[in-house]
C-alpha cells in the first residue's frame, strides 16, 4: 500500500506493508522492523520454552526452595 503526503513543500512517498498500520518512506526498513519483529518474538517464544522445561520445586522439600537462612530463623 502507498501514499503521498507532502512535507515542507516536497512530495514524499510512503509505503506500508500492513494495511496502513506502520508507514515508512523505505520499503526496506518495514521489511527490516518486520524481521526484527520475527526474531523478538522467537527469541521469547524459546525463553518461554526454557521456562516451561524446568521444574517447579517440591514444596515439601524445604532443601529446594532456597529460602535465606535468615528468614527461617525468625
Amino acid at each position: 500500500m502507498t501514499k503521498q503526503i507532502e512535507i515542507h513543500g516536497q512530495r514524499v512517498q510512503l509505503y506500508s506493508l500492513d494495511e496502513g498500520r506502520i508507514w515508512s518512506s523505505s520499503q526496506q526498513s518495514i521489511v527490516a522492523y518486520g524481521q526484527r519483529k520475527t526474531m523478538l518474538r522467537l527469541e521469547l517464544q524459546k525463553s518461554f520454552a526454557r521456562i516451561d522445561e524446568t521444574q517447579d520445586p517440591d514444596p515439601n522439600n524445604i532443601t529446594e526452595l532456597e529460602i535465606p537462612m535468615s528468614l527461617l530463623r525468625r
